[in-house]
């Protein structure tokens, strides 16, 4: 899995019925990813902690791409604006700190995953957050899935009823078998 970071304003003004196109893809030649969400993370706040609005990172199987990607040294970024703390380990191969450039187009069935990217009062980028849905912003249940979970939890205290009932039911045969032995 590799990881892209954009500008949410910037994604959801993609045209969604074509591959997606970062602007570096013209100006550079490729589009920037990462490997890793921590790495991810200090690349963002080394590079973007400065720039105002929302973020959010795709996440793109590789194995799925279209476009040919080259795992390559930072490209068109100075060397130093990769943290320090950026560890070898936190990509692959683990050899050189190596980043994925994608050589054309994000086809879409490739992302796998989008994700908000958290930050704080200052701007630093902290983590990650599920991308809420336009159309349902405060993430609610429709009443297919409420129904759903409602028969499942009466079934379970169905189960549970039962269960209870088959326990006082022991219980009482047990007394009843000592008040007759009195």
């Amino acid at each position: 899995m590799i990881l892209h970071l954009v500008a949410r304003a910037d994604w959801e003004a993609a045209p969604t019925d074509q591959p997606y196109r970062a602007p570096s893809l013209s100006s550079e030649g490729f589009i920037h990813a990462t490997q890793g969400d921590a790495l991810m993370l200090q690349v963002a706040n080394a590079l973007y902690k400065d720039r105002p609005g929302e973020f959010i990172v795709l996440e793109i199987d590789e194995a799925r791409l279209t476009s040919a990607v080259k795992w390559e040294a930072p490209a068109a970024t100075p060397t130093d604006a990769i943290p320090p703390e950026a560890s070898v380990s936190d990509v692959v191969p683990p050899a050189a700190l190596l980043f994925p450039h994608i050589y054309g187009p994000i086809n879409r069935d490739a992302i796998v995953g989008v994700r908000l990217v958290m930050r704080d009062a200052d701007g630093a980028f902290i983590g990650y957050a599920p991308l809420p849905d336009p159309h349902n912003p405060l993430n609610l249940k429709s009443p297919s899935q409420m129904a759903n979970e409602l028969l499942k939890a009466t079934d379970e205290f169905s189960e549970a009823l039962a269960r209870f009932k088959d326990s006082v039911e022991g219980r009482m045969a047990e007394i009843d078998e000592k008040i007759k032995k009195l």
